[in-house]
């Protein structure tokens, strides 16, 4: 990162200073203070694959998944950092990745309440199929879709884990694809994101 902005100051803090809290699951808080524009996708050296992004007037906090597994906190003073324009799944993708850290962890109970979020998702996205299939939205009775609702709770069965992040991704963008298809899922970053957590890998 400090060749790709030698003129930023790089300030990084948490569990990279910390090696007994470091760990594959772990991030990179950094705080980087630039005199000039920089774009975030350089300076981290790979592809966003998803992200978060929000300003207080006085500091940009950029929340990165890269495509090659790395997540990074950054909090940017002076110029801002420009960032991709996001994926359609954005907010979907950014879930799925802190669940799968979360089960990487063992905090089950947030990993699950943001799988569940992502489960929601997938759900409204088959409402809308079987919406579609019979021209209304008010159903008196069942359509042949109601019998996928069992598929959304096999995503999430147990043992609960990294993967059932994974699962509960690959089966919002199958559903998502049903009713929009020019979406097209890209697990490659989740997958990155647990792999290198269960192999430990390096932050930067």
């Amino acid at each position: 990162m400090t060749d790709a902005l030698p003129g930023a100051d790089i300030d990084p803090y948490g569990s990279v200073t910390d090696p007994a809290l470091l760990d594959g699951w772990s991030d990179l808080d950094v705080v980087i203070t630039s005199r000039a524009a920089f774009d975030v996708e350089e300076a981290l050296q790979g592809r966003l694959w998803a992200f978060q992004s929000t300003s207080d007037g006085d500091a940009q906090v950029v929340r990165a998944v890269l495509a090659d597994g790395r997540r990074v906190d950054a909090t940017i003073h002076g110029a801002s950092g420009m960032l991709p324009t996001p994926p359609a799944d954005n907010d979907v993708r950014f879930g799925t990745a802190l669940a799968a850290v979360r089960f990487g962890h063992g905090n089950h109970l947030i990993a699950l309440h943001l799988t569940l979020g992502v489960i929601q998702e997938a759900l409204v996205h088959r409402m809308v199929a079987a919406d579609r299939a019979v021209g209304t939205t008010h159903h008196r009775s069942k359509t042949r879709y109601d019998a996928d609702a069992p598929l959304a709770l096999e995503a999430i069965a147990e043992p609960f884990g990294p993967q059932t992040a994974l699962d509960a991704y690959e089966l919002y963008g199958a559903w998502r694809s049903a009713t929009d298809p020019g979406h097209a899922a890209d697990p490659v970053g989740l997958q990155a994101v647990i792999d290198r957590g269960r192999r430990g890998g390096h932050l930067i």
